[in-house]
C-alpha cells in the first residue's frame, strides 16, 4: 500500500475471498486482528467483504473499521443476501448480483439486479447498490458493448471497479476512450 500511496493511488483489500477462505468459526478477536492489519499496519483505503468465508457480521466490521478513524470504503459483496434497510447500511456499497462474466447478456442480467433497490430508495449516497465489477477490457465484449457496459454502471452509480490487466498496455490503450469518456 505504501507504493500505491506514493503514486497517488488508493489500495483495497479483498477479505473473505472465495479462494482462500477461513473455515474456523469467527471470534471477536479475529475481527479485531483483521481490522488492525487492514487499517493500521497496511493502511488500506478500502475493503471488499466477500460472502464466502465465515466473518459475516457486517455491523461488527463497520463498527471496528470506523473506530480506527481511518476512512475506509466498505464493500458488502454478499450477493444480495445481506441488504440494507431504510435505517441500516453499515457499508458504502453492496453487491446485488452473482459474479459477472465478460458477455453482454451477463452484463444486462447483473445490471437488472439494481432496479429493485433503486425503486425501494435503498440505493443511495453512502449505500449504493452495484451489479459487480466492470468487464471492460476483458475479452468477450466488443468496443460498443464495453462503452454501453461502462455507461450503464455510471447511470446506476455503481463503483467503477475495472477488472482488466493493467499491465497490458494494448488493452489499456484500447479501453482508454471508454474509461476516460473521450
Amino acid at each position: 500500500t505504501a507504493k500505491a500511496h506514493s503514486l497517488g493511488l488508493t489500495a483495497g483489500w479483498y477479505h473473505n475471498n472465495c479462494i482462500c477462505r477461513e473455515l474456523k468459526e469467527p471470534t471477536h478477536e479475529m475481527y479485531v486482528q483483521d481490522v488492525h492489519y487492514l487499517a493500521e499496519v497496511f493502511q488500506f483505503d478500502a475493503v471488499k467483504l466477500d460472502g464466502c468465508g465465515k466473518q459475516y457480521d457486517l455491523d461488527l466490521w463497520a463498527d471496528l473499521i470506523n473506530k480506527t478513524g481511518r476512512p475506509i470504503i466498505i464493500e458488502n459483496c454478499h450477493w444480495g443476501k445481506t441488504v440494507p434497510t431504510e435505517t441500516w447500511c453499515p457499508w458504502n456499497y453492496f453487491r446485488t448480483s452473482f459474479d459477472i462474466s465478460p458477455s453482454y447478456g451477463s452484463m444486462v442480467n447483473n445490471l437488472q439486479t439494481t432496479v429493485e433497490w433503486a425503486q425501494k430508495g435503498l440505493s443511495r449516497p453512502g449505500c449504493w447498490a452495484y451489479p459487480d465489477m466492470l468487464e471492460v477490457g476483458v475479452k468477450g465484449l466488443s468496443f460498443a458493448e464495453s462503452r454501453s457496459h461502462f455507461g450503464a454502471w455510471c447511470i446506476v452509480s455503481s463503483p467503477l471497479i475495472l477488472s482488466h490487466n493493467v499491465n497490458d498496455d494494448a488493452v489499456s490503450d484500447e479501453i482508454w476512450p471508454v474509461i476516460s469518456n473521450k
